[in-house]
């Protein structure tokens, strides 16, 4: 007896043919249905992220920061606060961009990005103190961050302490060795 008679002879056959006829219609139902349609929670503030991301580079940065702001309240997402926080550092408008840094890093204490944006700003605000303390703790979390050597190094020159600075943009060469604008002062430094 080959196979096939044993199989249907014990039964097992109309079974197999129960299984096997019930997965495409299960597959069906769910297509038909949208059953496997992605959490409206998590579809919305994605088409907003999408949606602002779009203005952004169209060049109408309000309208981008508008809807990436209307995102957060459907999801608090880290990477929507850094988007919020350097679209208003673009605008310079500080303030604002430190309030929207501020913000972000009570939900998402750890976030190397919002630390090195908060020392960004202190930068251009020329709080060079407040600004090493958060490059600090950026290099703490993750000493391969780029531009952070340089940003110290921009503030030691600014401060006149030529020598802190030429090792700031030798230690950004170390961690970015593609680092045009630290060669350069490099070669500033070493000209003047």
């Amino acid at each position: 007896m080959d196979t096939y008679k044993k199989i249907k002879k014990n039964g097992k056959y109309s079974k197999m043919k129960v299984f096997l006829t019930g997965i495409p219609l299960f597959f069906t139902l769910v297509f038909f249905t949208g059953g496997c349609s992605v959490n409206s929670d998590v579809a919305y503030p994605q088409k907003l992220t999408r949606e602002g991301d779009r203005y952004f580079s169209a060049g109408e940065i309000d309208k981008a920061i508008e809807v990436w702001i209307k995102a957060l309240d459907y999801k608090q997402k880290a990477e929507l606060y850094e988007k919020v926080v350097m679209a208003y550092i673009i605008k310079n408008q500080l303030p604002d961009a430190e309030r929207w840094v501020l913000k972000g890093l009570t939900y998402f204490p750890n976030n190397v990005n919002l630390f090195f944006d908060l020392g960004l700003i202190n930068f251009y605000n020329e709080n060079f103190k407040e600004a090493r303390r958060n490059l600090d703790r950026v290099l703490e979390m993750n000493g391969y961050y780029r531009d952070v050597h340089f940003l110290k190094g921009l503030m030691y020159e600014k401060e006149g302490n030529r020598d802190a600075a030429k090792k700031e943009y030798v230690k950004e060469i170390n961690v970015n060795p593609g680092s045009r604008k630290a060669w350069k002062k490099i070669r500033e430094l070493r000209d003047e």
